[in-house]
């Protein structure tokens, strides 16, 4: 996926997935302060990943089923300065092992 984002807009994203499956979803940026979470099924505020934490890139085993959201955002002082990031989004759900 391909797309842009402005100040303090947000992109989700919705995968749906099963109990045990891998998640991998990684994220292409010029802009340094934009990033991704992704948020567990039923969940629409604590992320389960933070990418300003952990970087642009995410690797696990899902722990339970349903909606998963990533969710394209970007920092607030750059949000604040109403600074514009285009980006390119990969995201795969696998069987698990």
């Amino acid at each position: 996926m391909e797309g842009s984002i402005k100040g303090y807009q947000i992109v989700d994203y919705v995968l749906n997935a099963k109990e045990g499956q891998q998640m991998n979803v990684s994220m292409a940026t010029q802009n340094t302060s934009a990033y991704f979470n992704i948020l567990a099924p039923g969940e629409n505020e604590a992320a389960m990943f933070i990418g300003s934490v952990n970087g642009n890139q995410y690797e696990g085993q899902l722990s339970a089923s349903g909606d998963y959201k990533v969710r394209v955002y970007m920092m607030r002082a750059a949000a604040r300065r109403d600074e514009v990031a285009d980006y390119r989004l990969e995201m795969n759900i696998t069987p698990g092992n």
